[in-house]
């Protein structure tokens, strides 16, 4: 299955190489196209997020009302039948990332694969097979410029769009995770830096998008 997809995402990328002469462009074009095949299983799982932040006051307010210990199936029932209410079904917040996972590994293994960017390394001057820790212009080191800059804000942009209020790991993860994103930008070779800051302006526009979308909706059930 891996190899499958490293060979599925490695003929995108050498076709879009082929039409722009250049793989920095050509990683881009290959994340919005992994972002639009993945597109019903994202929103599917944006529609679980936004289902679970509307139903967040409720959730407290149960866990609230069955705070005992012998209340626990009272709460397990009551948190069903509010899930129902809000069309909420548990499985879409896991399983997309669980298919997706796959791909974000078959990706990480290609974009490292040896001599792959051996016609056109270059982007913007940055070398797309080295570190961004091992690479500098006009002597000033970029390992706090551009790309791991880039990381930790949309990362951290991208968390905050989806974290729930009353969740406290999510709080914290919004955090953790935009500097643990810096770290690897900066560790590993830039073509898969500018992959996932690629990819997270993607799932940033397509989450507005969505969200504006909702709010209309919901404006148009109100009227």
């Amino acid at each position: 299955m891996t190899e499958f997809l490293n060979s599925l995402l490695g003929g995108i990328l050498e076709f879009f190489f082929t039409y722009t002469g250049n793989y920095g462009t050509a990683v881009i074009l290959l994340s919005l196209v992994v972002m639009i095949i993945t597109l019903p299983l994202n929103l599917k799982q944006m529609g679980f997020t936004r289902g679970m932040q509307l139903a967040a006051p409720e959730t407290a307010a149960l866990k609230k009302k069955y705070s005992k210990k012998e209340d626990k199936d009272k709460l397990n029932q009551a948190t069903m039948e509010l899930w129902k209410k809000y069309n909420i079904n548990p499985a879409m917040g896991c399983l997309p990332l669980l298919i997706q996972f796959p791909i974000l590994i078959a990706m990480f293994n290609m974009l490292q694969r040896p001599g792959l960017f051996a016609a056109n390394p270059m982007w913007i001057g940055l070398n797309l097979t080295l570190p961004n820790a091992e690479q500098s212009i006009f002597g000033l080191s970029l390992v706090y410029w551009i790309l791991p800059i880039l990381s930790v804000v949309t990362t951290f942009w991208q968390s905050k769009q989806t974290v729930q209020a009353n969740d406290q790991t999510s709080r914290t993860m919004l955090y953790v995770m935009p500097l643990f994103m810096g770290y690897i930008t900066i560790s590993f070779p830039t073509a898969l830096a500018l992959y996932w800051v690629s990819r997270n302006v993607f799932s940033i526009v397509q989450q507005e998008l969505f969200s504006r979308f909702f709010r209309v909706r919901v404006q148009g059930d109100k009227q």
